[in-house]
């Protein structure tokens, strides 16, 4: 099956349809997801990821939305593991919201069972619960955000914005860290997950 780039006017489309589903999330949730479910060291087949997304409607979808979603997943994957995958250079609170509340819901799992993992060594706990915790912020609560501010004597703006230039360094690493984490946890081989 050849898949087509996925372009701008992809973007317009698939943004549009999964406006019109409901308690599907929005594209730059999807986004942020399915950067999430790539770097997993615990691969979810289409069917699964696209379940989440579309809020279990993954079945009624006509093929032609199926490949935009399968072309997004594509380009996304091509950004992770050869390009380097890289933010929107211009900080939009909007874009951080969506983008972490996605990537949140891919990781939680995965990332909680490499912690859990008895073997894990401290350094490594410390580097993915920092990467996830930096790739998740704007999925907090604005109150939160705004104590945090507070706290550390920040203007909130600012500190939005060297969390966004922190979760682009972040982003480019990820899925590496969690290869690293994955295989010095135990639970994790070259061949996959040990039960």
């Amino acid at each position: 099956m050849q898949l087509p780039q996925f372009t701008e006017l992809h973007a317009k489309q698939l943004s549009t349809f999964l406006d019109t589903q409901p308690q599907a999330m929005t594209l730059l949730q999807s986004q942020g997801y399915l950067f999430g479910v790539i770097c997993s060291p615990e691969p979810l087949d289409v069917h699964e990821w696209l379940d989440t997304i579309l809020s279990n409607k993954a079945n009624d979808l006509d093929e032609e939305t199926l490949f935009l979603f399968m072309a997004l997943y594509h380009q996304i994957s091509e950004q992770v593991f050869e390009a380097g995958y890289k933010l929107p250079a211009n900080y939009d609170i909007y874009f951080c919201k969506s983008w972490s509340e996605g990537f949140l819901q891919a990781t939680t799992m995965y990332t909680q069972k490499l912690l859990d993992a008895p073997q894990l060594e401290v350094q490594y706990k410390e580097a993915l619960e920092s990467a996830q915790a930096t790739l998740s912020f704007f999925a907090l609560d604005e109150q939160i955000i705004s104590q945090i501010a507070a706290q550390n004597l920040m203007d909130e703006q600012l500190l939005c914005l060297q969390q966004y230039e922190l979760m682009g360094d972040f982003a480019l690493g990820f899925a590496e860290l969690v290869e690293i984490v994955a295989l010095n946890s135990g639970l994790y081989t070259d061949e996959g997950w040990d039960d």
